[in-house]
């Protein structure tokens, strides 16, 4: 197994084999549900921040930092708007405040809410899409360290669930599984995590950073390469399978791609 000392995570696993790769969340699990939460990011040099984070920093000036107040006090003016704008209510329901956010990330909003799934698969296909040329990483959080659980709603109002006016860098984060109201929710296992604003060299995201709580794994560009074939051959992981709307076949036959590029045979 080869190593690579990374800037945010130390010296972590590169494997050179999807086999590889299996063994090492097996050894990792233990004799514990072998059960996380994956994010895939095309570079391992990028912290775990959520969008609203990233969103938030663009504006700050020479010695500011973003906040647990900053992002609460950003993510309740997002919400009022939205409502404002009618997107609180789908199909004649009125969505809780998490939804209305979900909804909101889903079509490309700045929310804290930061996306996994449930599936590795599913997780390595994204670090690998992303960024080709540049080492990836895969990065999983075992569900024994995570609140929350999966096929629960989130029905709590924002103001109940973020109480705390403090930044928060030792709790778990949350996981909150949204509800299946579209295919590609489905077909990417979607789960997302949240936490208060943690202020540490690997995120903004407040997670245990014992060796047993998380995982991460090197993903070097030969490899990644590799991946796609894999999981588009043997497992049909794939842009039209997992963006399986409208706006992914759409983006699958765009200008980005040759007319067979789609095709597995």
């Amino acid at each position: 197994m080869n190593y690579l000392d990374s800037k945010l995570f130390g010296s972590v696993p590169a494997p050179q084999s999807f086999g590889q790769l299996l063994d090492l969340v097996e050894v990792h699990a233990g004799e514990r549900f072998n059960v996380y939460m994956w994010r895939g990011q095309g570079n391992l040099d990028w912290a775990i921040h959520s969008a609203a984070y990233r969103r938030l920093s663009k504006d700050l000036g020479a010695g500011e930092k973003v906040t647990e107040q900053k992002l609460k006090y950003y993510e309740e003016r997002l919400l009022r708007m939205a409502r404002h704008q009618g997107y609180g209510f789908e199909n004649g329901h009125m969505l809780s405040d998490f939804e209305v956010l979900a909804k909101l990330q889903h079509h490309g909003a700045a929310t804290r809410l930061i996306d996994c799934s449930r599936n590795l698969l599913v997780g390595l296909w994204f670090a690998c899409k992303s960024q080709p040329n540049d080492v990836g990483l895969l990065f999983g959080i075992h569900s024994e360290n995570l609140g929350g659980y999966e096929g629960e709603l989130e029905n709590l109002p924002y103001k109940t669930v973020f109480n705390e006016s403090e930044d928060d860098s030792d709790s778990y984060p949350q996981t909150w599984q949204p509800p299946v109201v579209t295919k590609r929710i489905a077909a990417q296992g979607a789960q997302f995590l949240y936490s208060a604003v943690c202020r540490h060299i690997m995120g903004s995201l407040a997670f245990d950073k014992s060796c047993d709580a998380y995982i991460a794994i090197a993903l070097q560009p030969s490899f990644k390469l590799k991946m796609l074939e894999l999981l588009s051959g043997t497992f049909d992981i794939r842009q039209l399978t997992l963006f399986p709307d409208i706006d992914g076949f759409s983006f699958a036959h765009s200008e980005r791609f040759t007319e067979h590029e789609n095709d597995r045979w």
